[in-house]
């Protein structure tokens, strides 16, 4: 946690501690005022036996004033009300501050962390996790930002309330004090005793907020096929087990932090009887019960309350500090997370030579795995032909062209775009002038030329409509009332399965890239659509075509088709070659004539 805390800005820091400045200023005035208030008792007292008698105001052994009776009054009124009105500006003022540097400090984590994250490789982020990655930066800062609220305005409170309270009841009453004294131990017992019980239940409640965001993404997300298939009961009944979960877990941590309440309650009331035996004992042998002894009393016992109040205040800051410290943790691992270091920023950029050179080329996700995910991979692709790549499921296609664009790490092999290693390419350069559509389509909350303008913001309408054109998406988004401006649902559910893949193809188009991949990203589009589309490219676009698929139409025409099986090339050639050479190959056309 205190590593995380480390890395905050310095102008964070500051506006925390001037937060924390003005709240102990506050606390030191609040815990002036029962001293103050309870010198009315004496006026009172001494108003009753004589009203033109002089009293002397002492606090705390020191003589105040000494005045009459009814102007002792009036100045202690006028003293009072500035502390309340001084005490109400100074907590504003630290509310301010401290409000301001958790604000900063939930947009610092956030923005770093999402830095952080635009580093990690795909391998990496199935590692940590996305429902994980989601938490950390929504729950889990959520909780710094309570922690570091909670050390200025409660913490710096409790503890100071509790320290000056007890420096003032000991100036007091020393022999009254003593009972103060003796029961702090039992109450930092319980504090102990608390923070150990709850810290593994804190742990386990935010490891099922993980899977509670993941069902929900997973319902919100997959409403069609849970519609689909009538699988609706089953999902309530997934999602109110990992509910209950959560529930338990934070029922429990909730009763260990509420017992903690009627415990000190109760001490505190334990504490008030020697007090008032101590005042009866004055009264009973008539010791001279005074106007000083009515004050001291009564003052004690507000530091009392002042006292347990601290105390009680320090205990639900230690509720905030066991979610912080596992929360800290959290963040802390995403900043500290070894990535694969994919990003190249001073490597070499491309310009003229955009041939792909692959050679003995092995792959697996991890270093423990035993087998390889591809094997042996060997493959020459040069500028302007089209590579058909097709395989069952799991044969390590989508791998191979995640490759290619540095998504993972390889170690075993080369790979080279234009005769560099694709690991020393620079990033940007490489993203620009290498272009991938995935199988599933993603479109954001917004325009369609919003979203068509993330590969490129300098994109004028001319270019977009032409992109449109050539990625067969013209007609369908001309037909909307506001054309280019027409909204796009969060997760494009306004648009069907073909509309949302051409769309990401034009948007992709808008990069003018040299290499231009389609992992299955046809595969919602007919045949006919399919191939007007890569005709379209082949004839205006000056790059080179690696068309991944399921189906034997779109890569027919391929200068070269690869077929892929478990990693391994199981047999490459032009189609009218394969069908003579390959029987997977044939099988697989012949089935597909047959549908």
């Amino acid at each position: 946690m205190w590593k995380t805390l480390k890395l905050l800005p310095g102008k964070v820091k500051v506006l925390f501690i001037f937060g924390a400045f003005f709240v102990l200023l506050s606390t030191i005035l609040n815990t002036f005022l029962p001293n103050v208030i309870n010198q009315f008792i004496k006026l009172i007292f001494e108003n009753e036996v004589d009203k033109d008698k002089e009293v002397s105001i002492i606090f705390f052994h020191f003589t105040l004033f000494t005045k009459p009776v009814n102007e002792a009054k009036n100045t202690l009124i006028i003293m009072v009300l500035s502390i309340i009105v001084i005490n109400l500006f100074i907590y504003f003022i630290s509310i301010l501050f401290t409000l301001f540097a958790g604000e900063f400090t939930v947009k610092f984590y956030r923005e770093e962390m999402y830095k952080k994250i635009q580093k990690f490789s795909l391998k990496n982020i199935q590692k940590m996790k996305p429902e994980s990655i989601l938490t950390r930066m929504t729950t889990d800062v959520t909780a710094m930002w309570e922690f570091l609220i909670a050390t200025t305005s409660i913490f710096i409170s409790g503890i100071f309330s509790t320290i000056i309270g007890i420096v003032f009841a000991i100036m007091i009453d020393p022999l009254m004090s003593i009972a103060v004294i003796s029961i702090a131990p039992i109450m930092v017992i319980i504090i102990i005793f608390v923070g150990k019980k709850v810290s593994p239940l804190i742990k386990k409640t935010q490891k099922s907020v993980e899977v509670l965001t993941k069902n929900i993404d997973e319902n919100i997300l997959g409403t069609r096929v849970i519609k689909t298939f009538n699988l609706e009961k089953e999902r309530q009944e997934i999602f109110k087990s990992a509910s209950q979960d959560w529930f338990h877990l934070q029922y429990k941590t909730s009763i260990i932090f509420a017992s903690v309440w009627p415990l000190f309650f109760m001490l505190i009331n334990i504490l008030i009887i020697p007090i008032y035996i101590f005042a009866a004992y004055y009264v009973v042998n008539d010791l001279g019960v005074n106007s000083d002894l009515l004050v001291r009393v009564n003052t004690f016992v507000d530091y009392l309350f002042i006292i347990s109040f601290g105390i009680l205040m320090t205990v639900m800051f230690y509720s905030t500090v066991f979610r912080a410290k596992v929360s800290g943790k959290r963040i802390w691992d995403v900043f500290n997370f070894k990535t694969d270091d994919l990003y190249v920023e001073n490597g070499i950029n491309l310009k003229d030579n955009f041939d792909i050179d692959i050679q003995n080329l092995n792959f697996k996700y991890f270093n423990k795995a035993k087998e390889n995910v591809l094997s042996n991979i060997n493959l020459n692709l040069k500028h302007g032909q089209t590579l058909g790549i097709i395989g069952p499921t799991g044969s390590g296609k989508s791998t191979l062209v995640n490759l290619l664009v540095n998504n993972y790490l390889y170690k075993e092999g080369s790979i080279k775009i234009g005769g560099h290693e694709v690991n020393e390419i620079n990033s940007k350069n490489l993203h620009q002038n290498v272009g991938i559509v995935y199988q599933d389509p993603l479109l954001y909350g917004g325009t369609i030329r919003s979203n068509l303008k993330w590969a490129n913001d300098d994109a004028t309408d001319e270019e977009i409509v032409q992109a449109l054109k050539d990625a067969d998406a013209y007609e369908f988004v001309y037909s909307f009332d506001k054309k280019l401006d027409h909204e796009i649902s969060q997760g494009a559910k306004n648009l069907s399965g073909g509309q949302k893949q051409r769309l990401t193809i034009a948007r992709t188009l808008l990069l003018k890239p040299k290499i231009l991949i389609f992992d299955d990203s046809t595969s919602a589009l007919d045949n006919i659509t399919s191939k007007k589309i890569i005709d379209n490219i082949k004839q205006k676009y000056d790059c080179s075509l690696i068309l991944i698929s399921q189906k034997i139409a779109p890569i027919k025409n391929s200068d070269l088709i690869i077929v892929m099986n478990n990693g391994n090339i199981i047999a490459s050639g032009k189609h009218n070659q394969l069908l003579k050479t390959s029987s997977y190959y044939k099988d697989i056309h012949q089935s597909q004539l047959e549908q």
